[in-house]
């Protein structure tokens, strides 16, 4: 469905002197995946590695510095106001704090109702069965139409998101970090919703998230970010058995998860997206740093179909 090649997010910084040189911000450097119809794909890594960049670029609320966001082999970057409004509906984003996605001042009514008007779908009458229905679909009855956003508690806010997102029945969902601000109990049931609307609505996913757990339980695919790159591509299973040594850190730091992998430590800080290593991006933090790492940048290997890594342990 949707294709990402060759992604890059810079922002540029001014400069502190009037002598000294521009400096960068590499929040995307050089992403490449593909989402297929249907599935759920997971984007973790640590924070400011590149992931929700990686989404906003996807859905076009921010624009990419070079690379292509492909949807059914279409160039979105290039779509023209009327194109980009058609591809609004079928593209959302469910992002990380629900009381801020929502309007405060607005009732849940309104909150849904808006994207009907704005996008001309259906009469009033129309209107009211549909949000309805997306109410009950999420968990929620018509009591909540006239509530406000702090009348409601921290998970029926978020379902009110996600049915605002899916009130235009959209094919591709973006999920940022959509249950990290839940009680566990409440992410839980969050999660199984996600999993039965996709399964009525026939949703595709991308779930950006830096909670391991919820993503091996949520997604079918997973990449993992370092510094705005994919160092680790594959399927859940695959990554029972993580190869990068970025990877098997993130896994073994699972007190409960059981991999088949030694302890992994990492030590020293991420560094700098504005100052990212010269050769591995990661060979300031690896146990298994050889010479070549710090000048050479791993190129990817495909160890699978669908299990990927940039290490030059496995060259």
């Amino acid at each position: 469905m949707i294709e990402v090649k060759n992604l890059y997010k810079y922002y540029h910084m001014p400069r502190k002197k009037f002598f000294s040189k521009e400096t960068s911000i590499k929040a995307v450097n050089g992403v490449s995946f593909t989402l297929r119809k249907g599935e759920t794909f997971g984007l973790v890594g640590e924070s400011g590695s590149g992931k929700s960049t990686t989404g906003e670029i996807i859905v076009q609320l921010i624009k990419q510095t070079s690379g292509q966001v492909l949807y059914k082999g279409k160039d979105v970057s290039k779509f023209n106001a009327l194109q980009l409004k058609v591809w609004r509906r079928k593209v959302q984003i469910v992002f990380q704090d629900p009381y801020a996605s929502l309007n405060p001042k607005k009732t849940v009514q309104w909150i849904l109702r808006e994207p009907l008007i704005i996008h001309k779908i259906g009469n009033r009458r129309e209107q009211d069965k549909r949000i309805i229905d997306m109410l009950h679909d999420v968990g929620l009855d018509e009591s909540f139409l006239k509530r406000y956003p702090h009348e409601l508690s921290g998970g029926q806010r978020q379902r009110v998101v996600i049915a605002a997102a899916l009130i235009l029945h959209p094919e591709f969902v973006v999920i940022d970090e959509g249950v990290s601000a839940l009680d566990v109990s409440v992410q839980a049931q969050i999660l199984n919703l996600l999993k039965a609307l996709q399964k009525k609505y026939r949703l595709t996913y991308l779930f950006i998230s830096h909670d391991l757990n919820v993503v091996q339980y949520f997604c079918d695919r997973i990449a993992v970010m370092y510094l705005g790159e994919i160092v680790e591509m594959g399927t859940v299973s695959d990554l029972d058995e993580p190869k990068h040594p970025y990877t098997k850190a993130l896994f073994s730091s699972i007190p409960t998860r059981d991999v088949n992998t030694s302890e992994t430590v990492l030590s020293g800080e991420v560094p700098s997206a504005s100052a990212i290593p010269e050769g591995c991006p990661f060979h300031t933090r690896c146990p298994f740093v050889q010479e070549r790492c710090k000048h050479e940048k791993p190129v990817k290997h495909e160890l699978t179909t669908e299990h990927t890594v940039r290490c030059h342990l496995y060259d």
